[in-house]
């Protein structure tokens, strides 16, 4: 009698930092399993941690010609499960999913609404608005600059500006005047925050900037706390972990669990929203304690996260949630420590990639490895 082959599961954007993490947290796990990776470039290393391995055109630029290749892949492998990696993948599958259901192949999110919305920060303001969460003060800058200044009267100097839709403090500007503020009017890729900080100690290192020169190398970025939460197909809450991040240059070096009761209840109370709403799936909740003493809301992921790795090391498996719930599968608990540590260091690596995976992926869209 033939083997029966091992339940695939397919990573859009496999080689990401996202898809990475998710490899970590099923280490010593995965000898049951197929882990397949959709990927837009073919050099990258972490992509041949997998068993299989696609090459596919950038789901930004073609969205069509990406479609026909997911579809062709798909048939291919018949993945028990279809993982997001980042939050393009993520709207986009929730898109795919209600316009063409397929309850024989379940994709790790949920309805396209809520997916819209946390990739759109003035649409997560809005959502935020509809429940009640206390999402930082938002305003979109597709206006006139009176209603800009209004705001930046009612929140004071300095004010965030960032892309309505982005990710890991990329083109995140800090706004501490009326001629910068100015330039922002009638800009529809671009939103305004409320400075969640210490204004008084921005305002110290804009000052000590205009005194002694611009430093080679700086931030503004303060510890942030994260709450993590999985909502299972039938809207109920599976999981939840609350973590404190030291952040530095858009990277959380150090990730601790924070338990603070207030926090995690406001993760039930956002997780109880995006159900509501129809999400699916994990949940992120990226939170900045106010100088009140609050927690305020800056930003939605509806995906893992660079730091879902951490979490497993903390003794909170997502990555198992998600294959129990969505995929059917039952992974094996992973080995636990003596007791589990309260935080985790991350830490950059350094790879290499065997060329002639990278000419055979790049020549043919298609690798196999050995374990596959």
């Amino acid at each position: 009698m033939p083997a029966t082959p091992a339940p695939c599961i397919l990573f859009l954007s496999g080689a990401s930092l996202v898809g990475q993490n998710i490899l970590s947290a099923l280490a010593g796990r995965r000898a049951g399993l197929h882990l397949a990776a959709i990927n837009s470039v073919a050099n990258e290393p972490a992509l041949f941690d997998f068993d299989e391995a696609f090459l596919a055109g950038n789901l930004k630029d073609d969205p069509d010609a990406f479609g026909q290749r997911f579809d062709q892949i798909v048939k291919s492998l018949q993945p028990r499960l279809v993982i997001p990696c980042r939050d393009d993948d993520v709207a986009w599958l929730a898109a795919r999913a209600q316009a063409r259901p397929n309850p024989a192949l379940p994709f790790l999110c949920g309805a396209p609404g809520p997916a819209l919305a946390m990739l759109d920060k003035a649409a997560s303001a809005d959502l935020s608005a509809r429940h009640g969460l206390p999402y930082a003060a938002t305003l979109a800058t597709d206006t006139d600059a009176a209603r800009l200044i209004d705001f930046a009267a009612r929140h004071g100097y300095p004010l965030i500006a960032k892309p309505r839709q982005g990710f890991a403090s990329r083109g995140v500007f800090l706004v501490h005047n009326e001629a910068q503020l100015a330039r922002l009017a009638g800009r529809p890729d671009t939103i305004l925050q409320r400075y969640l900080g210490d204004r008084a100690e921005a305002q110290a290192y804009l000052d000590g900037i205009a005194r002694d020169g611009i430093p080679l190398f700086h931030s503004f970025e303060a510890d942030k706390h994260s709450l993590q939460a999985f909502i299972a197909p039938d809207g109920s809450l599976k999981g939840l972990l609350a973590t404190r991040h030291a952040m530095r240059q858009g990277r959380s070096e150090h990730v601790a669990r924070h338990d603070d009761p207030a926090l995690l209840q406001l993760g039930q109370r956002c997780a109880q929203a995006f159900a509501a709403e129809g999400w699916r799936g994990p949940l992120n909740i990226q939170c900045q304690r106010t100088p009140e003493g609050n927690y305020a809301i800056y930003e939605y992921n509806g995906r893992y996260t660079g730091a879902t790795g951490a979490r497993q090391l903390l003794g909170y498996d997502e990555v198992g949630m998600g294959l129990e719930h969505f995929g059917g599968i039952r992974l094996p608990e992973s080995p636990a420590p003596h007791a589990w540590p309260d935080a985790v260091q991350r830490l950059p690596v350094s790879r290499a990639v065997e060329a002639g995976w990278v000419e055979t992926l790049e020549g043919t869209g298609h690798w196999r490895g050995r374990r596959g």
